[in-house]
């Protein structure tokens, strides 16, 4: 009875709800905008994930929650094979700024995961403070009114540390 309940090396024995996939897509390559590549993007409702390589591979994922800015780009190549890139600025330490190339329906994936972000942020209480000219956003003036330490951030994380 004792060796049934035994965990083997390797094993895990924990029940974790996987998150259903939003979107996924691939890197693509020519003109042609075809997804010969090894780099695969997918979104479920909390993260971001971006797996590449084939010999040497690499899972990173972003939480949405840390997502700050997303910013879409097309090249005249990317219009010509109807593609995009996103490019995404996030509080992550070992993901500030991440591309996601040259995906098809760039633009409506931007809007699909800048949803996702703020629904992300209400299920995490997490409150956005952005510093436009110095002065805190919807506060007028412009000059250095409270400047960049607005909330306690000890971490350096982007959120405000009286409400982890």
């Amino acid at each position: 009875m004792a060796d049934e309940n035994k965990l083997k090396n390797g094993e895990l024995r924990v029940g974790l709800e996987e998150e259903d996939i939003i979107w996924k897509d691939r890197k693509r390559v020519t003109i042609f905008a075809l997804p010969w590549s090894f780099t695969q993007y997918s979104l479920t409702a909390s993260r971001l994930f971006i797996k590449k390589g084939f010999i040497n591979y690499t899972e990173g994922e972003v939480r949405l929650y840390r997502i700050k800015d997303i910013t879409y780009t097309q090249s005249l190549g990317e219009r010509i094979g109807r593609t995009g890139t996103l490019k995404i600025i996030s509080t992550d330490a070992s993901t500030p700024a991440l591309e996601i190339l040259h995906i098809k329906n760039a633009r409506r994936v931007k809007d699909v995961l800048s949803q996702a972000v703020e629904v992300s942020r209400r299920e995490n209480g997490v409150r956005a403070s952005e510093i436009i000219g110095g002065a805190p956003a919807g506060r007028g003036g412009g000059g250095s009114a409270l400047g960049p330490d607005i909330f306690p951030d000890r971490n350096g994380d982007g959120i405000d540390d009286r409400n982890q």
